[in-house]
């Protein structure tokens, strides 16, 4: 089988690990790097985080790259925002290219943008691609997995995802977008913009919810800091007593006038004993615990990259936007 070729649009942290881990499959063939970033245009992918080359340059121009190179599949790791990405992924449709996006509002899309959704679905559909949202939260841990644990139910009446992560063994993005060394003051300030914490609970609710066939009533979410207790200090920040050490993130959908699923996340600096946790309340009951947690950097990656080969073959026979509820178990690809 000829491999799949293969192009990353976008080269922040996870974008290079997606690359580099692209690079290695031996049914991938990675064909092309594109980002705006000038300091990065013209480099080697491997050398942006400091490693081997992999033989692959960055190009600042998306569209030049699509023609010289035809991939079957991006890799698109460039923005938490749906309606901010939508015409990059349009441009990658209109070339014959699907897309698995860590964009965090692609899991469920319609929630927040229903007629945009319906035109991308349309287009997909007509250029024969798939366009799908996924990543390990959201995207795993806090829906995927929790769904695929109802599997060897027959009544599932509550659904509870727990999460914690220690912040400060994470990329510097992340630290800042969980508002690590800010004050309460400004935390609150960029909150009421929308400009800080995790994005994608609501959308998690909402996949749950639509996996299990469950009426929504209403889909509530808190957003609150966690303030550290004593100095911290990461690889990359200094976090004093007193200020912002990242969020406390909960959610919940309400169903026939009662909670049906809740999902609560911790993300901070010095979080001790990260893990993420399913509960079920249901027959049989069932306790799913990943002790230390899952780590997001090179998972999400890695989920990128395993789903891939997924798309193109889904796109073969069922094209559109997808949802993670439409496909094939996830899994190691080779």
């Amino acid at each position: 089988m000829p491999r799949i070729k293969v192009l990353q649009f976008g080269l922040g942290p996870i974008g290079v690990r997606a690359a580099r881990l692209a690079a290695a499959k031996q049914g991938m063939k990675l064909v092309a790097a594109v980002d705006v970033d000038p300091a990065k245009i013209g480099r080697d992918v491997g050398e942006l985080d400091g490693g081997a080359p992999i033989g692959v340059k960055v190009s600042g121009d998306a569209a030049a790259a699509l023609r010289k190179t035809r991939p079957d599949v991006a890799l698109h790791t460039t923005s938490s925002s749906f309606k901010a990405v939508a015409p990059q992924l349009e441009l990658l449709a209109r070339a014959g290219c699907s897309v698995v996006s860590s964009t965090e509002e692609m899991l469920f899309p319609a929630l927040k943008n229903r007629a945009l959704t319906a035109r991308l679905d349309k287009l997909a559909r007509s250029c024969k691609v798939v366009l799908l949202g996924t990543g390990v939260n959201p995207g795993f841990v806090m829906d995927t997995m929790a769904l695929v644990a109802t599997a060897v139910c027959y009544e599932v009446r509550r659904v509870s995802v727990d999460r914690r992560v220690d912040a400060g063994t994470r990329r510097l993005p992340l630290q800042k977008k969980v508002g690590a060394g800010i004050s309460v003051a400004e935390f609150n300030e960029r909150k009421a913009r929308r400009a800080i914490g995790h994005v994608g609970l609501p959308e998690s609710l909402a996949l749950l919810a639509h996996g299990l066939g469950w009426k929504v009533d209403a889909i509530e979410e808190e957003l609150q800091p966690v303030v550290a207790q004593r100095d911290l200090q990461t690889q990359y920040l200094e976090i004093k007593a007193g200020q912002v050490a990242g969020i406390h993130n909960s959610g919940r959908v309400i169903s026939g006038g009662r909670e049906r699923i809740s999902l609560d996340l911790q993300m901070y600096v010095g979080c001790p004993e990260p893990y993420d946790r399913v509960v079920l309340d249901s027959d049989p009951p069932i306790d799913v615990k990943f002790a230390g947690g899952v780590a997001g950097d090179w998972a999400t990656a890695a989920m990128l990259v395993n789903l891939a080969a997924r798309a193109v073959e889904v796109a073969a026979t069922n094209p559109g936007l997808r949802l993670m509820t439409e496909m094939t178990l996830p899994r190691l690809v080779g």
